[in-house]
């Protein structure tokens, strides 16, 4: 036999509330921890970034090393 057909019947051929309120974005809710850690990567990458950028210009000899690829997939840029 043939599958069946499912079929959804609308109230008054209108989409009941409770629909419209679920599809809307819920309210993301950060805990304090959460907060910390962003927190704390946000900083530790911006110095990272300044460690770089100071080593690219010759103020330090040691600090981070950026890593470069030897050979390069274009398709990943």
């Amino acid at each position: 036999s043939p599958a069946q057909k499912l079929v959804f019947n609308r109230v008054n051929g209108k989409r009941p509330q409770v629909l419209l309120q679920q599809v809307s974005a819920p309210e993301e809710c950060y805990t304090l921890a959460h907060e910390e850690n962003v927190r704390f990567v946000y900083e530790a990458w911006q110095q990272v970034e300044q460690q770089l950028d100071g080593s690219r210009s010759g103020e330090s000899a040691c600090g981070p090393v950026q890593y470069v690829e030897k050979t390069p997939n274009l398709g990943l840029k």
